[in-house]
């Protein structure tokens, strides 16, 4: 995402503060919360990432369900190279308006720092479908959703419904792990297992 999109994405989010939220911020703290994003998005687009970081994670505590803050969270943690902490703030951006005007640069923020760590991509291209990717401490572990049988770990990013899903992992000699997931539109869903043995002297492989 470029500084100019993300400047854009700004002047929308800043000007639509005031949309329903589930807890309404007062009046007063909507005036510090744009302060804060705006001299976020500022530092930001001036390099001065520790900064933006600063102001960013202030506005985002006065109003955790703006998407805003998330998305330029994003943004910097990419420009610091610290790819884990990008995915999980382009995501919750993505979670929380997934009708956003700037939902295909979201994506493609996020699809930036999943290649960046090393992940790899959906061969295709999603549109509002949703792609699953599982891994595991051992290899072989079967995954199964919804009672059905999914693949074996480890899980090169496949289409899935959007939405909520049950996933059931396991293998012989260890214990089944189940894990809620909700696959989001238009990006590939990290799902990470660590299966532990059923007996301590089994060994991992």
């Amino acid at each position: 995402m470029h500084a100019v999109a993300l400047s854009l994405a700004a002047a929308v989010l800043t000007a639509g503060l005031a949309t329903a939220r589930a807890a309404p911020v007062a009046p007063s703290a909507q005036a510090v919360l744009r302060t804060e994003f705006q001299a976020g998005v500022d530092a930001y687009r001036l390099g001065k990432y520790d900064e933006a970081q600063h102001h960013l994670d202030r506005a985002q505590a006065i109003d955790p369900k703006l998407p805003g803050p998330h998305r330029f969270l994003a943004a910097v943690a990419r420009a610091r190279h610290r790819w884990s902490d990008c995915l999980a703030e382009a995501r919750r951006a993505l979670e929380l308006n997934p009708r956003s005007r700037e939902i295909r640069d979201t994506r493609k923020l996020h699809d930036g720092c999943r290649a960046a760590a090393g992940r790899p991509a959906y061969r295709g291209e999603l549109g509002d479908g949703a792609a699953l990717a599982v891994t595991a401490n051992v290899t072989g572990a079967t995954v199964r959703i919804g009672g059905l049988r999914y693949g074996a770990t480890p899980i090169a990013p496949r289409r899935i419904k959007p939405g909520a899903h049950e996933l059931e992992i396991d293998k012989p000699g260890f214990h089944t792990a189940h894990r809620a997931v909700d696959a989001l539109p238009g990006i590939v869903t990290d799902v990470e297992i660590v299966l532990e043995p059923a007996d301590p002297a089994t060994s991992t492989r």
